[in-house]
């Protein structure tokens, strides 16, 4: 079915896009660099240094002596025309003859009304500078000649360098400026890209965007951690353990509660598959089996992800090579009453299980058989439940052959893992089937603040525990050739990489 879905900036989690700014965060630095070193390289180009160095001669009269007023006069008669004569050809050749090919301008002035004549030499290099005033002075008597018969020219002071910069800017707050505004910017477009992915992050969010029926939401848990400098997961995250916090168990013992009044509607094989890996779907399967067991109802569980089983591992089980369900089921030598025969009982609980632990890539051939169609028939007979669980849809169609044996299926959809294009998708393929498809839980629900949450409990929010793995019990990617049946195959965007490795 198809809905039209629409981007909201009030359906995504700020601390979704916070883990997602962390997670980029090399990319954020290196947009700041760039906008650091961009911006360096603009003002060193904006900026130009010049050089001039200066001497001030006076002018005198050669008939009226040095204090005369026709000293004036003559200083402003040699102001006019000593620059002319300055950068002529002549003065050129002279110069260059004397100290080599230099850049600069040459000028004259007069003082005020004075006798005193300034002239300046400006030039980008400090030597060329220094070289051409000095040539300057070298060549003074032979320049008054040129100027005035009478005129005597003598340098009253030293010659003098200054330096005059143009474009004058506080480099550092600048180029910190510009690296502040390219990490901005860099920011929001990673937030404005990963809006468009559209992932359910948010309660309001899953409603608005997927065509099913929420059925709960699962809060974060984080499994029991060893402490210390290497920290270690010591135990699969259950609702047996006494560490795991209230609000967990509560939510899943709102989802047994759900599964209870479809068994009084007649429904007993409850199928849990998700969209893509690493969405806890094993370890709710798991808890949800648990929690019926623990209300004296009798439960089998079957691990069905044959390629990837993890559910020996979740709680903790040995399987005997004789018990073990993929070699089971791809012989079909047994009959169903052996095959439950087989099943491993846990102790202290209602709880049975038909596990595997080991890899069985014949997944979809086994499956089909009719010997699990068998076992699951009959075992609606001997146990009030049948949980099973089924690998994700994005990567193999095991979970749509299983359907067909289920009587209804509950789809597992973690915050901000799969799009929710991907997911209505995979609520379709399940309502394709002969099963009913009850609803989808939002599982390991996250929130930056506690008042952010779309769900609470009296005494506070849902957020339990530091951020944690739901464990590491293998990765879907590793499969790579082994049944590609979807475009999402091999993995999408950031989550094919994915921290947690779990194959639920």
């Amino acid at each position: 079915m198809e809905q039209k879905m629409t981007f909201k900036f009030s359906e995504m989690e700020p601390f979704c896009v916070l883990r997602l700014l962390l997670r980029k965060i090399w990319l954020i630095i290196m947009a700041a660099l760039i906008g650091v070193m961009g911006m360096s390289v603009v003002l060193t180009s904006l900026v130009n240094k010049s050089y001039s160095s200066s001497v001030i001669f006076s002018v005198t009269s050669r008939a009226y002596g040095q204090y005369s007023y026709n000293n004036v006069a003559m200083a402003e008669e040699v102001a006019k025309i000593y620059t002319s004569l300055l950068t002529s050809s002549y003065m050129k050749d002279t110069i260059k003859e004397d100290i080599g090919d230099v850049s600069g301008q040459i000028s004259a002035s007069q003082l005020g009304q004075t006798n005193l004549l300034k002239v300046t030499v400006v030039s980008d290099s400090p030597k060329d500078a220094l070289k051409l005033i000095h040539a300057v002075v070298d060549h003074q008597a032979e320049l008054s000649e040129y100027v005035s018969s009478t005129a005597v020219l003598q340098p009253v002071d030293s010659v003098n360098v200054n330096v005059s910069v143009s474009g004058v800017y506080n480099v550092p707050k600048m180029c910190a400026l510009a690296g502040v505004a390219c990490a901005v910017v860099m920011a929001a477009m990673l937030v404005f890209l990963y809006a468009g992915e559209l992932t359910v992050q948010t309660r309001a969010g899953a409603k608005s965007n997927l065509d099913g029926k929420l059925l709960t939401q699962i809060p974060h848990e984080a499994p029991p951690m060893r402490r210390g400098l290497r920290r270690k997961r010591l135990k699969s995250l259950l609702i047996t353990e006494p560490t795991v916090s209230f609000g967990f168990t509560e939510a899943i013992n709102r989802l047994a509660a759900r599964l209870e009044k479809e068994q009084t509607a007649g429904h007993k094989v409850f199928l849990f598959t998700s969209t893509r890996e690493s969405e806890g779907k094993s370890t709710l399967t798991a808890n949800t089996a648990l929690s019926l067991a623990s209300k004296s109802a009798r439960v089998l569980l079957i691990d069905l992800d044959l390629r990837r089983p993890v559910q020996y591992k979740i709680l903790n089980e040995i399987v005997p090579p004789q018990a073990e369900l993929g070699s089971i089921l791809n012989d079909g030598t047994m009959l169903a009453e052996q095959v439950l025969d087989m099943a491993i009982e846990r102790p202290g609980s209602e709880l049975s299980m038909l596990l595997s632990s080991k890899e069985n890539f014949g997944g979809v051939r086994a499956l089909s058989g009719s010997l699990l169609k068998q076992v699951i028939e009959l075992a609606k007979k001997r146990y009030d439940y049948v949980i099973i669980d089924t690998p994700p849809q994005a990567y193999f169609a095991d979970s749509q052959v299983l359907s067909d044996l289920a009587d209804a299926a509950v789809l597992v959809v973690r915050q901000d893992v799969a799009t929710a294009p991907q997911i209505n998708d995979a609520m379709d393929a399940l309502r394709s089937g002969k099963c009913e498809f009850l609803g989808y839980v939002l599982n390991d629900m996250r929130h930056l603040m506690d008042r952010m949450s779309d769900y609470g409990y009296a005494h506070g929010s849902y957020y339990y525990g530091k951020y944690g793995r739901y464990g590491k019990y293998g990765h879907y990617g590793h499969y790579g050739k082994y049944g590609a049946y979807s475009k999402y195959a091999k993995g999408h965007g950031k989550y094919e990489k994915s921290d947690d490795k779990s194959g639920r």
